[in-house]
Order: C-alpha cells, then sequence, then structure tokens
C-alpha cells in the first residue's frame, strides 16, 4: 500500500468515530426532525422533569440497598450504630406520602413488607418533606413509649397549622396554655367519679333515643345496622359532652364530623388542594357553625358557663369537661374559630374511636356467619351485669372476662393509630433485644409507630386456628390459674403489640371513657332491641355474601370505618332475666 493510501486509511479510521456518533445522532433525532420547533420547546420540560424523576428513584433506591448491606452485614463491634434505610421514592418533597396514604386499610404495609424485611426492626420513609422513621418490632416501639425527650409538640403545632387552620398568634395562644389541657383532662377524664358521671348522662340519653326508636324502629322493614348505631351513639355522646342544644342548632354535625374523621390526614401530609376541596369545604361548615353555636350558649348562659364544679352536666354546655374547656378558652385568648376547632377536636376524642368499635362489636355478635354460640354466651354475661331495675351497673359490666376480649379484639382488628414522636436531640434505638445494633435518628425528625403493624403481626396473633386477620372474641382469653374450668380476661405479653391508645405520657386520656360508653351501649342495644339478619350490603348497598370489611380509611385515622353494612329487621326485646 502506498504511502498516501495509508494515509487515507489511517484519516478515515480516526474520523469512524466521529462519523458513527453523527449518523446515531441523526437517527436519534430524526422522527424529530418533522416535529415543529413550538413543540419540541413544549415538550422539552417534561422531558427534563422525567429524566430528574428517575435519578431520584435510582439513587433512592442504591441507597435503600446500600442501607440495607450494612444492616445485613457482619456485625461488627458492639454498639455499632446504623441510620434506618429509606424507602426509595420518585417525587421530590412528597416522597412516599401518596402511596403512603394509600386509603385501603393496612394497602401501604402489606405491599411494604411483600419485599421490605420486618426484621429490619424500622425503616425511613419521606411524607410532605419531612423524614419520617417507621419502627414496627415491640421493643423498639416500648423503648419508644419510654423514652422522655422525644414530644409531640411539632405535630401539635403541625395539627394546629394544616388541620385547623389557625394562624400563628392563635397557636402560640394554643400552646402556651398547654398545660391547662393536661390539669382538664386530669380532673374531668381520668378521675373515676367524674368519668362515672359523663357515662351515666351519656346512657341516659341514649336510654331516651332508643326508647323512641322502640315506638318507631320496629315499624320498618329494614335498617343499616352501622348507620343507625352510628347516629343514636353519636347523639348521646354529643349531648353527654356539650349539652343538649348543639344538635338542635346542627343536626348535620354527624354526617359532617365523620366525613371529615375520614378526611383530615390528608390535611397532615399535605395533599394538593385540588384533592382537598370538598374537605376543606366540609371543615368551613362544621367551625363556622360551631362557632355559631357557641356564640348562642355564650349569650344565654350570660356570657359565662356554669362553674364546671357545680352540677355534673347542664342543659347549655353540657359536661363538666367542656364548661373547664370553654373557659380555658378565655384564658388562652383564642378566638371564636380557635375555638371552634378545639369543640371539634375533643368531639374527635371522644367519638371518632369508640362509635366505629362499639359497631364492630355489635356487627360480630350477631353475625350468623360467625361463631354460633357467641350471640348467647355474650347475652349470659351482660345479664350479670343487669340491675333489678333493667338498668346496667357498670362497674360489673366492664370487668366481665368475654366482653373485655371482645372489646380488646376489635380494637386489635379495627384501630389504625400512629404514635407520633418528634426529635429533640439524635436518638439511638437498638436494633435486637441484645442491644448489640442500634438505628439513629437525627434531631428535628418524626417517628411513627403505626398500631396496624403490631397489632396484624401474624407472628405475634396467630394461633388456634385463629389467623392475625380474623376476629376471634376468645382470643384474650385464659384459664384462670386458681380455677381452671373459669377464664379470665388477660393483655400479658402484648407490650410493644398492641398500643390502640396509644403509649407513653401521651396515652388517650379518655380511653376509660371509651370502654364504658361501648360496652354500655351494646349492652342496652343487645337488651332493648333483636335483630333478625337479612343480608350483607357493600359501601354501595349491594348485596353481597361477605361481612363487613373495613371502608377507605387513611392511615392513622383511628377506629377504622365499616365500608358496608347488616341489614337487619329490628324487633323489641322482651325483659330478661
Amino acid at each position: 500500500m502506498s504511502l498516501s493510501r495509508s494515509r487515507a486509511v489511517a484519516v478515515e479510521d480516526q474520523n469512524r468515530p466521529l462519523v458513527t456518533s453523527r449518523i446515531l445522532k441523526m437517527e436519534v433525532l430524526a422522527p424529530f426532525a418533522s416535529v415543529p420547533r413550538s413543540t419540541l420547546y413544549t415538550i422539552a420540560p417534561f422531558i427534563l422533569i422525567a429524566l430528574v424523576l428517575s435519578l431520584i428513584r435510582a439513587y433512592t433506591t442504591w441507597n435503600y440497598y446500600r442501607r440495607m448491606r450494612q444492616i445485613n452485614g457482619a456485625p461488627g463491634k458492639p454498639g455499632k450504630t446504623i441510620p434506618p434505610p429509606q424507602i426509595p421514592y420518585t417525587l421530590p418533597y412528597l416522597g412516599n406520602a401518596l402511596s403512603f396514604l394509600n386509603t385501603q386499610p393496612g394497602a401501604y404495609w402489606q405491599k411494604l413488607f411483600s419485599w421490605h424485611p420486618r426484621s429490619s426492626g424500622a425503616c425511613t420513609l419521606l411524607l410532605g418533606g419531612k423524614k419520617t422513621h417507621i419502627v414496627f418490632t415491640p421493643h423498639i416501639v416500648q423503648a419508644i413509649f419510654k423514652n422522655k425527650t422525644m414530644k409531640r409538640d411539632v405535630f401539635e403545632h403541625e395539627l394546629f397549622q394544616k388541620v385547623f387552620s389557625l394562624p400563628d398568634e392563635q397557636i402560640a395562644n394554643a400552646e402556651a396554655g398547654k398545660h391547662h389541657e393536661h390539669e382538664m383532662n386530669a380532673a374531668y377524664l381520668t378521675k373515676f367519679d367524674r368519668v362515672n358521671e359523663l357515662t351515666e348522662t351519656f346512657t341516659r340519653v341514649l336510654d331516651r333515643v332508643l326508647s323512641k326508636d322502640a315506638e318507631e324502629i320496629v315499624k320498618m322493614e329494614s335498617i343499616g345496622l352501622y348507620d343507625w348505631l352510628r347516629d343514636r351513639m353519636f347523639t348521646a355522646s354529643t349531648t353527654a359532652l356539650l349539652g343538649e342544644e348543639i344538635l338542635k342548632m346542627y343536626p348535620e354535625y354527624c354526617e359532617d364530623f365523620f366525613g371529615f374523621d375520614q378526611e383530615f390526614l390528608g390535611f397532615f401530609f399535605d395533599l394538593p388542594n385540588i384533592m382537598m376541596r370538598d374537605a376543606i369545604a366540609r371543615r368551613n361548615r362544621i367551625l363556622t357553625k360551631l362557632q355559631k353555636w357557641s356564640k348562642a350558649m355564650h349569650d344565654r348562659s350570660g356570657g359565662s358557663p356554669i362553674d364546671p364544679e357545680g352540677p355534673a352536666w347542664e342543659p347549655l354546655f353540657g359536661s363538666r369537661l367542656n364548661r373547664a374547656r370553654q373557659l380555658d378558652y378565655k384564658i388562652r385568648n383564642l378566638n371564636a374559630r380557635s375555638a371552634a376547632a378545639f369543640d371539634l377536636g375533643i368531639t374527635f376524642g371522644l367519638s371518632s374511636n369508640v362509635i366505629p368499635a362499639t359497631n364492630w362489636m355489635l356487627l360480630h355478635i350477631i353475625n350468623p356467619k360467625g361463631d354460633p354460640t357467641l350471640y348467647k354466651r355474650v347475652m349470659a354475661e351482660i345479664l350479670k351485669a343487669q340491675n333489678p331495675d333493667g338498668s346496667i351497673h357498670t362497674p360489673t359490666l366492664i370487668a366481665l372476662p368475654l366482653l373485655q376480649s371482645i372489646w380488646t379484639e376489635t380494637l386489635r382488628l379495627y384501630t389504625d393509630v400512629l404514635v407520633t414522636r418528634n426529635l429533640s436531640e439524635d436518638v439511638k434505638l437498638p436494633l435486637d433485644e441484645n442491644g448489640k445494633t442500634f438505628i439513629e435518628m437525627k434531631k428535628g425528625d418524626n417517628v411513627f409507630a403505626p398500631s396496624y403493624i403490631g397489632h396484624h403481626d401474624p407472628e405475634a396473633w396467630s394461633g388456634q386456628d385463629n389467623p392475625s386477620e380474623e376476629f376471634w372474641a376468645e382470643r384474650f382469653l385464659s384459664p384462670d390459674p386458681a380455677d381452671p374450668s373459669r377464664e379470665i380476661f388477660s393483655i400479658t405479653g402484648v407490650n410493644g403489640k398492641f398500643y390502640p391508645f396509644g403509649g407513653g405520657r401521651t396515652i388517650c386520656p379518655g380511653r376509660v371513657f371509651a370502654k364504658q360508653e361501648a360496652l354500655g351501649a351494646l349492652a342496652m342495644v343487645l337488651l332493648r332491641f333483636e335483630f333478625e339478619f337479612l343480608g350483607f350490603v357493600d359501601k354501595g348497598g349491594k348485596a353481597t355474601d361477605d361481612f363487613v370489611k373495613p371502608g377507605s380509611n387513611f392511615p392513622g385515622s383511628g377506629a377504622l370505618m365499616p365500608g358496608g353494612d347488616m341489614k337487619v329487621k329490628v324487633s323489641r326485646r322482651q325483659r330478661l332475666n
């Protein structure tokens, strides 16, 4: 080959990558050649966004598996500290929020644990721009309850700000008088004599409501059991707490309240306003109505409620607890809208969980496709608590073993709460029971302990052919050591696995009243009425062969609302002895 030919070949070889690159570039861009430049300018931002989101997903996925290798690797030195693995996400700021807020109960956790091992003990989610650690093994949950540096201040602040939309000045006033809240709860919600007063008022009102139903409801061919009892219990609970005028002025409060109950977490996790339009309208309507009620009651009371240490209950403001709260609003310099938000909050605390839970108990007890012996055994127990005049002796009722087991099993199966803490300093928690490995969480982060995970753990609850996902009335009964022929109620060994009312210093102060209210309502209904089963219906009212399932509920909503109902024919029961 001549020298000139050799040089030509060399130049050709040298230019081949450039030529090839140009050809490939032309081939890639060819489909866009005929696209108008204005269109390219339009779609370019979307292409860029898709690229950025892909990179975020790739990075968070890589980071997750890096953390998991650290957890699963060699133990190393005792006291090794590891951050919890961050669950991959795609959207900045929102992070895992949209998938986390799946309204099918337990769906997010079921999907998560289909690939993320429970043995990790914890994981981290990005929820609304906030790093949130999820803990789900009993010893870590117990460590959360015992920790004295973790608080709920940030959550309560965000509750005021996001859920109730209070201005900063009002939030500061509310937070400055927070100790008053604890004092009122201690005085009127945890002392047995004051709780018994509240229960007595509740049962008196419910008895009046059911007496009216005894004349009217027996004429109907069928009713939806949940819808019927929900409204009656809400009437009795709200009247006992807030007085008898509130539902006269705002008869739609029950319907609006339970709508808000299913929506409020969307505010907390910063769902876009376009997704929350109905919730925003409902919240504004509730607060406006409660403001009008409060103003009218203050006007009729001469400007101030009757002294909380006076009568146990009075018609305008109701209970001692509510009258103390109304006085406290003035001490804290809360305006009318903020006071209405607090009135909605206390209604939420005393109604949102106990009413659905009572309904679940009743549905299971009279379910013809369940345990055929349960109904008779429950009635036999309730009769032990019936006074000669037909009324209920509450202390006897709430101590009955089978009823206590049914109540506890209902809370286990149908309660979904998020125990929330925010970190004021860096915290290390034991990943294993031996304390050889720790997970580290940083100051400013959030911590959630979801009850749904512990309450539905197959290893903790499955036994005697009764899976964790099925209702078993006797789950919390065991033989009496003193008399093996008898059964007693026991919750031994459930620490860190069962916490429907939260735990630690922030455990729900209304839990004593909730139990009395639920079991009292259940006993009153069963002693007064008989129910002929007609069939189940789904959420849309369509007949189904399946027992009622939980409806749509955000994670952490509390007691799960039924997503359907049981149709029954009601008749009056003859007096039982």
